[in-house]
Formats: structure tokens, C-alpha cells, sequence
């Protein structure tokens, strides 16, 4: 057996701040957050995860209307693109949740009549390098934020709070994402839906973080 002072003379190896063999457990989604414009065709596919942290996307801030912003962790918890390279994850659910520019009296209306267009439209597609993990109708998938309830003079549709139950789509079995595996998680639709207000989407993988000590 070699002499530790031989084999590694600054015993460099007792100071690491990454040690893959003694890991930590954490609960800790991942999340990402993508827009579809306002007064168009919504696209055949918006993507999530490929826009990481401090990169600029389209998004919607407040009453402001949707532009381009550097994400941050309120966007999203990828630091690069459609990759994790030092973490893996074990998802047991997954949830979305929608963010609205603030409107007031009869423009306000729109909230619901958006999220049904959206998700009685679409379907999820998860892949994980070059294989097709799950398909499932966009209808199936709980939301965070959901619609509470109207005022007697409007249509006008409040929201409970996000986090409502932390409610998801339960996966029986769980799906494991490893250290660089390259994945992806789209929306896909037929083209034929029109958005008549921007809306924001947030997609949340739930599930579990493992990441070095």
C-alpha cells in the first residue's frame, strides 16, 4: 500500500470540496420558466431548461409586459443548458404553475380562458439523452397557482397563493437524472392555439437533489 506522503505529497486529496463518495441528500426541484407571447399562434414546441441562470430571456416582471431579463433563481436553478453535470436528481412529480402581467376590470378575464387554451392544447415530452421518458396531456399535470374563485362583477379570477398543496403529477415510478445527462422537457402543440395575452409558464420537476459533500 503506498505511503499517503509518497502518493500525494501536499495531501491535497484530505481538502476537497467535492467528495462524490460521502453525498448529501436534499429535497430541491428543478425548475425553469419559459413565456409564450402574446397575440400569436403559441409555437409548436416551447422548451424548458435550455435558458440557464444569468442568461436573457423574454419574461414577464410585475404590470410590466413581457421582455427580455437576465433569469435568476427566481426563473429557474439551471446553471447550464439542458445539463446537470454535478448533481443528480430522483423526480417523483411534477407540477406547473402560470405567471399573468397584472390586469385590471374587463382585461383581466383573459387568465382563465389562457390556461384552458394552454393546457386542453398541449402535451408534455420528457426525454432523457436519446430516449422518450414520459408523454402525458398538459390537462393531467397539476398547478400551483390554481384559479380560486371570481367577483360578482367580473370574471375577474384570483389566485389561492403558489404552492397550493404543493399538488403534482405523481410519478409511480420515479425518473433519475445523472451527473451530464443531457435532457429535455417540452410542451408540444398543433399549432392551432392563439394566446391573446402573454403568459408565463413554470415547469417544476419534484424530487430529490444528490450532490457531492
Amino acid at each position: 500500500m503506498p505511503n499517503i506522503t509518497t502518493a500525494d505529497p501536499l495531501r491535497a486529496q484530505q481538502y476537497r470540496t467535492q467528495r462524490s463518495e460521502n453525498p448529501e441528500d436534499l429535497w430541491q426541484p428543478l425548475y425553469d420558466r419559459a413565456n409564450i407571447a402574446a397575440t400569436t399562434t403559441v409555437a409548436t414546441q416551447v422548451a424548458f431548461f435550455g435558458t440557464p441562470k444569468g442568461q436573457s430571456a423574454t419574461l414577464i416582471t410585475g404590470t410590466a409586459a413581457a421582455a427580455a431579463k437576465t433569469k435568476t433563481y427566481r426563473d429557474t436553478n439551471m446553471e447550464n443548458s439542458n445539463v446537470v453535470p454535478t448533481k443528480m436528481f430522483k423526480f417523483t412529480g411534477i407540477s406547473l404553475a402560470f405567471v399573468h402581467r397584472y390586469r385590471s376590470g374587463a382585461n383581466s378575464d383573459g387568465n382563465a380562458a389562457e390556461r384552458a387554451l394552454i393546457l386542453d392544447g398541449g402535451y408534455l415530452q420528457v426525454r432523457i439523452v436519446d430516449k422518450d421518458i414520459l408523454f402525458l396531456p398538459l390537462i393531467a399535470i397539476p398547478v400551483l397557482d390554481p384559479i380560486a374563485g371570481v367577483t360578482g362583477t367580473s370574471n375577474f379570477a384570483t389566485n389561492p397563493g403558489g404552492g397550493t398543496g404543493v399538488a403534482m403529477y405523481k410519478l409511480p415510478i420515479p425518473i433519475t437524472l445523472n451527473p451530464f445527462e443531457n435532457f429535455s422537457v417540452t410542451m408540444n402543440f398543433d399549432g392551432t392555439i392563439t394566446t391573446s395575452y402573454s403568459v408565463d409558464m413554470y415547469m417544476f420537476l419534484q424530487g430529490f437533489m444528490r450532490r457531492p459533500t
